[in-house]
């Protein structure tokens, strides 16, 4: 019986690890692809010459972490994301800046409706 009742706390201690480090994880990720995103689409606004390394930049760490939120994060959510995230090059390249900034406004939406998902409230709980 004491056996049961230590394995039992132990599993849920480690769940709940598990649980608030996933939390952590994909907070902090959308957090940093936001900031990537925005310094992106700030660059872009003003013709910067630092727009490709922005972009650049966004597409790098977009692809470090595609495989964790894919994991996580239900598709819908991951698949728009890529696709706004994906278009940036190609907008890039024609140099046509409402579009970029579109479809970076189309990711910070995306990042905030995952982040808004991972929350531990009432609504998300139940």
């Amino acid at each position: 019986m004491k056996v049961r009742l230590v394995a039992s706390i132990v599993l849920i201690v480690v769940a709940l690890g598990f649980a608030f480090y996933c939390l952590w994880r994909v907070e902090s990720t959308a957090q940093t692809l936001a900031e990537a995103l925005e310094t992106a689409m700030v660059a872009a606004h003003t013709q910067a010459p630092n727009w490709q390394e922005a972009t650049d930049e966004v597409v790098r760490l977009w692809e470090s972490q595609r495989a964790f939120l894919h994991i996580l994060m239900p598709h819908q959510n991951i698949n728009e994301l890529e696709w706004a995230i994906g278009a940036l090059p190609f907008y890039l390249e024609l140099g046509d800046v409402d579009l970029f900034v579109e479809h970076s406004v189309r990711g910070l939406q995306c990042l905030n409706t995952i982040r808004e998902m991972e929350r531990p409230t009432l609504g998300n709980i139940f």
